[in-house]
């Protein structure tokens, strides 16, 4: 497992246990997973980008300094609630660039999620191979992650990512 990049998940009380993407990985010591409630004090995060639909492409972005990623792991309409109980400065927002597929199945009763939206879990793996990572580990414990791998070969090869290239 590398030692480089560490993962900072705030994960939504209303998260189900047993699908979410996050909390099989919370005995990793690469990952700091709290639990957000409205009635718990807000919190700062402490990490150098934030994963968010509205941010940076990650293919825009340059930095060789980042080692923390931040992920809020939440339905969608939450998302801005969550973020509210975050003290400032919150960390850069950085986003998936397109031609990335989720392998998760979606039900979006509300109408609210994006085309684009991914598990957590599918995030943080195409920000770590875009930050140079590409740990297999991630995706040990999530059912769809062969499939995931599967659909986004071509995306991963497109910007050159993989066990043996950087980006």
């Amino acid at each position: 497992m590398p030692d480089s990049l560490h993962y900072e998940i705030v994960v939504d009380h209303t998260e189900k246990s047993n699908q979410c993407t996050i909390l099989p990985l919370r005995d990793r010591e690469d990952f700091k997973i709290t639990r957000f409630r409205a009635t718990n004090p807000p919190r700062k995060l402490s990490s150098d980008i934030l994963l968010h639909p509205d941010g940076i492409s990650l293919a825009e972005l340059r930095s060789d300094s980042i080692t923390k990623i931040a992920a809020l792991d939440c339905i969608w309409r939450r998302l801005n609630t969550i973020l509210n109980y975050t003290l400032e400065p919150l960390p850069k927002f950085v986003s998936i660039p397109p031609g990335f597929l989720t392998a998760y199945p979606r039900n979006d009763k509300h109408g609210v999620d994006p085309s684009a939206g991914f598990a957590t879990i599918e995030a943080l793996f195409i920000t770590a191979a875009f930050l140079g990572t590409w740990d297999l580990t991630l995706l040990e414990k999530y059912y769809f992650g062969e499939k995931f791998l599967e659909i986004n070969a071509e995306a991963f090869s497109k910007y050159r990512l993989g066990p043996n290239q950087r980006y």
